[in-house]
């Protein structure tokens, strides 16, 4: 007999007894309309139950949604990790050169037309690095096809693509390079004036020492110096991101760019928050400074916006938009910088005045 039965079964049957007696037919008589008449849920109660459901998981949205960043940023902090390991090999086996520099792993692309080899350009850091780890990339000989194929192997591999990373790049119109398609943003960036020799730097707000060449050794204190962060090589708060894969291309190409502190950056375009003189609809900081709790209004006050940044002896950390301003952070140390390349809130935040010399 099934519960359903026996439940109706005892119902009928409560405080009656056992017998045939008209006492007994009438008690049971008396059940029978009571279980008949039990009144269901009403649409009150009904609509009461779905509201408060309604408002357990409006409760529970918000704490899934934050685990779910949480996890996505420790896991983009294990990635930028393997990346500074991977610098500090690199350079230890290579006359402590740092790993994308066009004059160092992608000197060997000088004169080419087309890329070849692990790099797609001279300023690719993650081809090298892939060669080094033995990733099985297709170098290729010098075909447009094999660029993009390896291109495409670098942006979408896991230990190169930041999980936060929910952005698509199209070639930039204008290049001569190859067109790989649309595909993952570039997730991950470095600072293009460590990578220049002192020869060959741009007449920039940023002045390196004298005989400097992209040397690990040179930066200064390497638990204060990036190697590189989350970035979104090329974006501003009027143009999406974009790449340029010219073997030539210049200013960092589609690896690398003026860090975080600049004005002229197009990795981390800090443009539009208060104090910057940008007042339009976009905010170009949710490109790369991309791990915050919960995705932060346009025109959010200055660290409300966080990327990770992977500093020289390889530890990871979680900064601010603001706090990831600093220029000591990004330069080598005894470079001379204008500090009027760099964002107004960064300068009055550090209290950054006229020609700065860039600390250890």
């Amino acid at each position: 007999m099934s519960d359903r039965t026996n439940n109706v079964a005892r119902c009928l049957n409560q405080d009656c007894g056992a017998g045939v007696s008209p006492v007994f037919a009438r008690c049971k008589t008396n059940n029978v309309a009571r279980c008949m008449n039990r009144p269901a849920f009403t649409l009150i109660e009904l609509l009461v139950v779905i509201s408060i459901i309604a408002v357990l998981i409006s409760m529970l949205l918000p704490s899934l949604a934050g685990a779910r960043r949480t996890g996505q940023r420790v896991s983009c902090m294990a990635n930028l990790r393997e990346l500074a390991k991977g610098a500090l090999e690199y350079a230890t086996e290579n006359e402590e050169w740092i790993i994308g520099s066009p004059y160092g792993s992608g000197a060997y692309l000088e004169g080419a037309s087309i890329a070849y080899g692990p790099a797609v350009q001279g300023w690719d850091f993650l081809g090298p690095m892939a060669a080094m780890w033995r990733m099985g990339l297709n170098m290729g000989s010098g075909r447009k096809r094999d660029v993009v194929k390896r291109f495409n192997r670098l942006r979408d591999s896991k230990e190169f693509l930041c999980a936060s990373n929910k952005f698509l790049s199209a070639m930039y119109p204008e290049s001569d390079g190859p067109d790989a398609r649309a595909g993952w943003m570039v997730s991950y960036n470095t600072c293009r004036y460590q990578l220049y020799t002192k020869d060959t730097a741009p007449n920039h707000n940023e002045q390196l020492p004298t005989n400097w060449r992209p040397s690990i050794a040179k930066m200064g204190n390497p638990s204060n110096k990036v190697f590189c962060a989350d970035g979104s090589r090329y974006s501003t708060v009027t143009q999406v991101p974009d790449y340029d894969l010219a073997v030539d291309a210049t200013y960092g190409g589609a690896f690398s760019d003026a860090g975080a502190y600049s004005t002229y950056s197009r990795s981390w375009d800090r443009s539009r928050a208060p104090g910057n003189g940008n007042a339009g609809p976009v905010d170009a900081r949710m490109y790369a400074f991309r791990h915050s709790m919960a995705v932060p209004p346009v025109g959010a006050p200055g660290n409300a916006y966080k990327l990770n940044l992977a500093f020289f002896d390889t530890h990871v950390e979680t900064m601010g938009d603001l706090e990831a301003s600093n220029p000591h952070l990004w330069l080598p140390a005894g470079t001379q910088f204008d500090t009027s390349g760099a964002w107004s809130d960064t300068r009055t935040f550090f209290g950054l005045t006229g020609n700065l010399k860039i600390a250890s």
